[in-house]
């Protein structure tokens, strides 16, 4: 807590730096909102309008350990990397994808992955190289 002060709004929002997969530097804010049923704190990466990469975590009695599950979460989500190339050519670098699923603000879909916004012809592309493949699709709330 800052300057001795109590309770946890003094606290946020904050910064915090994390090292992603290439040892690159990510800049993300946290911020924290109180619900009827705890607290759930997002990091939300700087600079990156759309992209980048975001991150949740609930916790039902102390903002403190969901920052603890959010901390966990980042790490981890920065640390892997699922896709190489450049817009347009992207490839897989295994057989997962994981991101999150946003708007492109003009009605379309894309999918962030990696922090990199990827549009739906990128995913066919990508898809298009393990024709004959099976999948399994698993959309999962940020805060799980």
């Amino acid at each position: 807590m800052r300057n001795g002060e109590q309770g946890w709004e003094p606290d946020f929002p904050m910064r915090e730096e994390v090292e992603d997969h290439a040892g690159r530097r990510r800049s993300f804010v946290i911020n924290c909102q109180k619900g009827g049923l705890g607290f759930t704190v997002r990091a939300q990466e700087e600079g990156c309008q759309g992209a980048g990469y975001q991150f949740a975590a609930h916790s039902e009695t102390s903002p403190y350990s969901a920052l603890g599950r959010l901390r966990q979460k980042m790490y981890r989500g920065v640390a892997t990397r699922h896709i190489t190339g450049s817009p347009g050519v992207y490839q897989m670098l295994h057989d997962k994808l994981s991101g999150r699923i946003t708007s492109d603000g003009r009605g379309g879909v894309v999918l962030v992955v990696d922090g990199i916004a990827v549009d739906i012809e990128n995913l066919v592309s990508m898809l298009l190289t393990h024709e004959g493949w099976e999948f399994e699709l698993q959309i999962v709330d940020a805060l799980e």
